[in-house]
């Protein structure tokens, strides 16, 4: 199922509940007196909480309140990081992530959480912290991605940062940044009437000469070819 986000607000309480999912509980609005396996804690704009999948939990809440729910799903995170989380239960939150958080309550839209949420509580070298590394540069392909860049976010150093790529991906970080560049161009030749040049900018190309050079050698067509749906000869 992936990661699902929805927002919620809570009044009295139903009763415990328990998924065969793990959840982030992240506050926008107002308090919650949560209750998570026998332990009681409250929740409020300085802290959330981890439901690990499997814990029984109730909440209830008096007064007006938001939340954001996180639903993660099967391989969002694996073993180490769900073990981590657990152990933690309740999470004190950053500046950085308050401030998303109180965008959410103005525009009721919820962003991309989840990398921020990894890289800020799963275990540096994580495959989980990897995940949300992932996910930003899929996101993000035309930022600049050096290797200090990346590895900051996974909590390792750059040389430890290929092994970690190498035993999740068999790749190192720049192959799997240039496949996942080339992936966002390849969609974008499809999806939009784009010019070809923006595209490959977007992507993380120095220019287009550059996008068709890889576009040429995993497909033998040329971006106009591939947007055409033409066959390689």
């Amino acid at each position: 199922m992936g990661a699902i986000f929805h927002l919620r607000h809570y009044g009295q309480a139903t009763g415990l509940d328990r998924h065969d999912y793990a959840q982030w509980v992240l506050p926008l609005q107002g308090e919650l007196q949560f209750e998570l396996e026998g332990r009681g804690g409250r929740l409020d704009l300085l802290q959330g909480a981890f439901v690990a999948a499997g814990e029984a939990h109730d909440q209830v809440a008096r007064g007006p309140n938001g939340f954001v729910i996180v639903d993660c799903g099967p391989g969002v995170l694996d073993d180490l990081t769900h073990e981590h989380l657990s152990r933690q239960r309740w999470l004190h939150l950053p500046l950085g992530l308050r401030q998303q958080l109180a965008q959410v309550q103005v525009t009721g839209s919820v962003p991309q959480l989840l990398p921020q949420l990894l890289r800020l509580f799963a275990p540096a070298g994580s495959g989980a912290r990897l995940q949300g590394l992932c996910a930003l540069l899929q996101a993000a392909p035309g930022q600049a991605w050096p290797v200090a860049r990346m590895a900051a976010f996974a909590g390792v150093s750059g040389s430890r940062l290929h092994a970690v790529f190498q035993r999740e991906f068999g790749l190192s970080p720049h192959a799997w940044l240039s496949a996942s560049r080339l992936r966002w161009a390849k969609h974008a030749l499809l999806t939009s009437a784009a010019p070809i040049s923006d595209i490959a900018l977007a992507a993380g190309y120095s220019e287009q000469s550059a996008l068709t050079r890889a576009l040429r050698r995993e497909t033998g067509l040329t971006p106009t070819a591939w947007r055409r749906g033409e066959s390689p000869s």
